[in-house]
């Protein structure tokens, strides 16, 4: 059953829309916090070089948002982005964060808000014609 209410889409999106408020207060209160998040679903622009992504070797990551990082920040509806600073070079990247994918929220490391919804990549739609061909090329006959 608990599974069942963790990966529903609806609780999904109370979550969802639980995180935005909670940063939305934040960041108008101007009160620095850290965010925990899937990493995998975390896109970085520029991307940032093998000598600093390979140390990110958890399924999780957390994000510090005080200083230049929190005045960069913002908030939308879907996601949160914000300038960082990664390794000894301090290498500049542009961090986007889906907001399904914010695990936990903490102010000095206390835990305010935490997402127990399964955070999974948005389904991309498939086309009609992506359908067809899918069904043509699975037909045993049309295979050269």
């Amino acid at each position: 059953m608990l599974q069942k209410v963790l990966g529903d889409e609806k609780f999904g999106l109370l979550m969802k829309m639980h995180v935005y408020e909670c940063m939305q207060y934040l960041l108008e209160n101007e009160i620095n916090f850290s965010i925990m998040t899937n990493l995998s679903l975390v896109s970085f622009s520029p991307p940032l070089p093998d000598s600093v992504s390979r140390n990110f070797n958890l399924p999780a990551i957390v994000f510090m948002l005080a200083g230049y990082t929190f005045d960069s920040a913002v908030l939308s509806d879907d996601e949160i982005s914000f300038e960082a600073g990664f390794g000894e070079q301090n290498y500049a990247s542009t961090v986007t964060v889906p907001l399904g994918a914010v695990l936990q929220i903490a102010i000095n490391d206390n835990p305010i808000l935490i997402n127990f919804a399964n955070a999974t990549p948005p389904k991309r739609k498939i086309s009609n014609l992506e359908k067809s061909i899918k069904i043509f090329k699975s037909n045993p006959n049309n295979k050269l």
